[in-house]
């Protein structure tokens, strides 16, 4: 098993595997803060939230197996298909999830904070063939982390006593209590994997608070995606594993 691996997923779909890993994986963190000049105090700097993460890979895809390269699921991919993947990723707009994939020595998976995959987009990608490499090509990916901006629901009410608008979230649909739906809160005591069809496990709940953000097709062994509350991908896993907390 590989210590360390990239994966990419679009949703319903078999996540790619990058065959190279890069040498390195920067991941960039800005927020631009507000600087002004007060009168009597002198340059202050008021804190703003920060810009979504953006990372930055560099290697190649080999155009013909070779030992200690890296395959997935789909197990060796041309370089025509991953060039095909990610451009057309751009191209329509889409998301999909970013999540590299790193264990100890003993086996175990590493996760945990800021260091676990998000949903992105492709926000650049380049290609170049070499002199001496024929069929290999270089790229360059540049990916930026992905924000939900879906407006939410409201309703308004007025109080009986005052002309005061209350403003207060109005639920779509009514849920059963207990069930597991988009959005629930749930602990999670098992397994979470790379994809739904249970390939690559990378985590392990141990009772962790979860977000539900997908579900996919009941019939696949773990078909309920899941991140951590702030959004961050944690993996799919199977419905048993979960217990809805709110």
């Amino acid at each position: 098993m590989a210590r360390y691996g990239i994966y990419f997923q679009k949703q319903g779909e078999t996540a790619y595997l990058l065959p190279v890993n890069p040498e390195t994986l920067p991941v960039a963190r800005t927020a631009e803060n507000g600087e002004y000049n007060i009168v009597g105090v002198g340059p202050i700097m008021i804190p703003r939230l920060p810009n979504q993460r953006k990372v930055t890979i560099e290697s190649f895809f080999p155009g013909r197996p070779f030992s200690g390269m890296l395959q997935g699921q789909r197990g060796f991919v041309p370089p025509a298909d991953y060039i095909r993947f990610f451009a057309d990723i751009m191209k329509n707009r889409e998301r999909i999830v970013y999540q590299p994939v790193r264990y100890y020595e003993n086996g175990e998976a590493f996760s945990g904070g800021d260091v676990e995959g998000f949903e992105c987009l492709v926000t650049e990608f380049n290609t170049e063939e070499r002199g001496g490499e024929t069929g290999d090509f270089y790229y360059t990916l540049e990916i930026t982390e992905y924000r939900d901006y879906s407006p939410q629901e409201l309703r308004l009410q007025k109080t009986a006593s005052s002309a005061a608008i209350v403003v207060t979230p109005e639920p779509i649909r009514a849920v059963p209590e207990g069930e597991i739906v988009v959005g629930s809160i749930c602990t999670c005591n098992g397994r979470y994997y790379s994809t739904s069809y249970q390939n690559s496990p990378y985590g392990n709940g141990n009772g962790r608070r979860v977000k539900v953000s997908r579900i996919v097709d009941k019939s696949r062994k773990c078909p309920y995606h899941v991140t951590t509350e702030n959004g961050a991908p944690l993996g799919w896993t199977a419905k048993e594993n979960l217990k809805a907390v709110q």
